[in-house]
């Protein structure tokens, strides 16, 4: 072999080893997704990006920014804490030379507080990057607000912008951070205050919190969890890290890592015994509960024995119905607590019954409401609900007259106000000079957008200050909300399913919150199936988070007993393998892809590509259908051949990345790639036909579980460390070939090589 060849080959090598060891880099140096506060021993340091913000940009002459976070419950802040702010300040406009040449100081000026207390100011005296420390005293360490989150103000008040041409703009970086001190303590037990302390919004760390159910658990006890969920759900709206799971699969590291959530009737859940309740359970039955509260619910928090930073809570009775009634007061909130703020009793839960009062014209005065005022720089916003009977929610007439008036304060280019219901937005606006008089705005409500019982009504306003330099009197911007405000809600010419709810599995969750407390809707689930409950409860959060029931009031029945008044009335959420599900055989021949029982795989008649999957290979089914039982409901089947793969059925319709790529009636899912059918039912309402041989869409996403910085194989670094030698080894021997050869006498067929081509005749 020559030298170029040689040399050729040892280049080939070494572009096939530089992906390896890139590739290598990038695994050991990914981050995850989501930064975690670094601390020692009472002490924490957390960035704004770790908390959840970006940069923030403060513009003159007046602005300003705020940032809140919650501490652990076993957490009390004390002094010798302090906040960091990195920030840029930046000048622009014609006079901006004058200060930078030295002639004149600049007097901008940065007011930080914590909790309403001064920290200290900064003046802009510099431009570029620059950092400040503020030390917490011991006055500030304590909360101002309700829910006990902290907050940092930052002020800026650049007045000089309206004297020169100047413009100043202030960048405060997401790399500040808090370097927080706290004592450890133990947690606050008052239940008035839940979710606290399993949840606390914006969180330095993040906590885990369990659901345990009863081995075996009745149909009620199953019932109960999946109402705290839906309920915690509703009061959190935002993802959460809740899990259920069953007594029997709890393993000491979760019982000492974890706040708990026993849902269950007292004989039915061994590890109550010992833990130090308000009313103690002994013997599977509560050793001190008042005669007069046999039959009620009961909740109360304890401290876990576990871990004292931990907290448990109990949602019991000594009968079913008594867990329930428990279990949907816990996901209420606001509960009122007397003597003890540990424990409540609860006797009685008023749900929304089949029928409601038709009111068609009410103002939010005979609500019960007053003005509502609204103040503040940023987004604003205040909620009302209201009550829809079932003869008006198809109403095509529906109105809201919205009564508002502001101050003069407003900066009318970027200044607005906002109606949201039942989470869809129905009107937006800016504000203008003529609406800071009192002002009425006639919004049509779409039709089905209103549900049966409670619906939500959201006025948001976005207030940016007029940055004019008159500073007389200056304060902050404001809305009124009138209780003047009216809605007309006409009856409905038929009392029908609104028109625009769809069979498409796309339309989930939002098609089945027809019913304010989620009263029509029932998981249908297998006896001894802890991995689909887990996926019901999962769902069921989520349709919490989405609807927002006051209190909810779901179904649950096992596959082998569903009550024939649930299949008339309600619309059934079917989880689990078809051959564990009684009820899935009853319905089969209704489905877009009937199941085969035998190796619960789907018969995919509606997709024009038909998969053979190996036996080892997990796959998920989703599937909706018109109800058998009545037209008006709905049937939805979160299925797979494993129960690997109803997990990802389940994940499929909670990761908005994948539920975005369902269409159709009929979905099969690996957790990583969606195959939908796509036919006639896409565009159809309920009740219409399964869809045809239409080409199956296949769309990759990105897997949706959080990144994890990967290791990269034991071998690899030997190996690279091994050819790399060999390489070097390879090189050295082609180099000392090439200057023998130069040594010798060349043979007549060799080409000169201080020949150049183009001299070449």
């Amino acid at each position: 072999m020559n030298t170029k060849a040689f040399i050729a080959f040892c280049v080939l090598l070494l572009l096939l080893a530089n992906p390896i060891q890139a590739a290598a880099g990038g695994l050991s140096g990914a981050p995850g997704l989501v930064g975690q506060a670094q601390g020692a021993e009472n002490s924490a340091s957390v960035t704004f990006a770790q908390l959840g913000y970006a940069d923030s940009v403060l513009v003159g002459p007046l602005d300003g920014t705020r940032k809140t976070f919650s501490t652990p419950a076993n957490w009390q802040l004390k002094p010798g804490g302090q906040a960091v702010v990195d920030f840029d300040v930046t000048l622009s406009g014609a006079d901006v030379g004058r200060f930078q040449q030295g002639g004149e100081a600049y007097s901008g000026t940065l007011i930080v507080s914590f909790n309403k207390i001064i920290l200290g100011y900064i003046q802009l005296s510099e431009i570029g990057s620059q950092t400040r420390t503020f030390p917490i005293p011991e006055g500030a360490t304590t909360s101002i607000r309700e829910s006990g989150q902290h907050e940092l103000d930052i002020q800026l008040n650049a007045q000089l912008d309206c004297v020169y041409d100047i413009r100043t703009t202030v960048v405060v970086k997401a790399t500040s951070r808090f370097d927080l001190m706290f004592d450890i303590t133990s947690p606050e037990l008052n239940l008035s205050r839940l979710p606290a302390p399993f949840y606390l919004r914006n969180s330095l760390l993040p906590d885990q919190t369990l659901l345990v159910v009863p081995k075996s658990p009745a149909v009620d006890e199953l019932r109960a969890a999946l109402d705290v969920m839906a309920g915690f759900g509703s009061l959190i709206e935002n993802p959460f890290g809740i899990s259920l799971v069953t007594e029997d699969r709890l393993t000491d590291e979760q019982l000492g890592a974890s706040n708990l959530i026993f849902v269950g009737m007292p004989g039915s859940l061994s590890r109550l015994e010992g833990i130090a309740f308000p009313a103690p359970v002994s013997g599977g039955k509560f050793s001190d509960l008042p005669a007069e509260s046999a039959n009620d619910g009961v909740l109360e928090l304890a401290h876990s024995p576990w871990n004292p930073n931990k907290v448990i809570l109990l949602v019991s009775g000594n009968t079913g119905e008594a867990v329930v009634k428990a279990a949907q007061a816990a996901g209420a909130g606001n509960l009122f607590t007397y003597a003890n703020p540990s424990l409540s009793y609860i006797r009685d839960v008023h749900t929304l019954s089949g029928n409601a009062p038709i009111v068609e014209d009410f103002t939010l005065q005979d609500l019960g409401y007053s003005n509502q005022q609204l103040s503040g720089i940023g987004i604003q916003q205040a909620d009302f609900s209201f009550f829809a009977a079932k003869e008006q929610l198809a109403t095509d007439k529906g109105l809201l007259r919205l009564v508002y008036y502001h101050s003069g304060l407003l900066d009318y280019g970027v200044s607005s106000i906002s109606v949201e219901l039942n989470g869809q937005a129905v009107f937006s606006v800016p504000f203008s000079k003529d609406t800071e008089q009192v002002t009425t705005a006639e919004v049509k409500i779409p039709t089905g957008l209103l549900r049966f019982g409670e619906n939500q009504l959201r006025v948001q306003a976005r207030m940016q200050p007029d940055l004019s330099c008159d500073f007389s009197g200056f304060s902050d911007p404001w809305l009124m909300v009138s209780n003047q405000t009216a809605l007309h809600l006409p009856l409905a010419d038929v009392a029908v399913r609104p028109p625009s709810v769809r069979l498409d599995l796309s339309g989930f969750p939002e098609i089945f919150m027809t019913q304010s407390d989620l009263g029509d809707v029932a998981f249908v689930l297998a006896e001894n199936d802890p991995a689909g409950w887990k996926i019901a409860s999962d769902l069921a959060y989520d349709l919490g988070a989405n609807s927002r029931p006051a209190i909810s009031n779901l179904a649950v029945a096992y596959a082998a007993d569903v009550p024939e008044a649930a299949r008339a009335a309600q619309s059934f959420i079917v989880v689990g393998k078809a051959s564990n599900l009684p009820f899935v055989k009853e319905v089969n021949d209704f489905l877009p892809a009937p199941f085969n029982a035998e190796t619960n795989t789907a018969e995919e008649k509606g997709m024009q590509v038909v998969y053979r999957f190996p036996p080892n290979v997990s796959v998920g089914y989703l599937e909706l259908a018109p109800s058998p039982f009545n037209p008006e409901k709905l049937l939805l089947v979160v299925s797979g051949n494993s129960d690997d793969g109803i997990g990802m059925s389940g994940l499929t319709l909670r990761n908005s990345q994948l539920r975005d790529r369902l269409t159709g009636v009929f979905a099969i899912t690996n957790g990583v790639q969606v195959d939908a059918s796509v036919g006639i039912a896409h565009f159809s309402n309920v009740g219409s036909s399964i869809p045809g041989a239409e080409q199956a869409v296949v769309t990759p996403v990105a897997s949706p579980q959080p990144f994890t910085a990967l290791a990269g194989p034991a071998w690899l670094l030997p190996f690279l460390a091994v050819s790399g030698a060999l390489l070097l080894l390879i090189i050295i021997a082609a180099l000392v070939g090439a200057l023998r050869r130069n040594r010798t006498p060349r043979f007549e067929d060799e080409p000169k090589e201080d020949v150049k081509p183009e001299e070449t005749k």
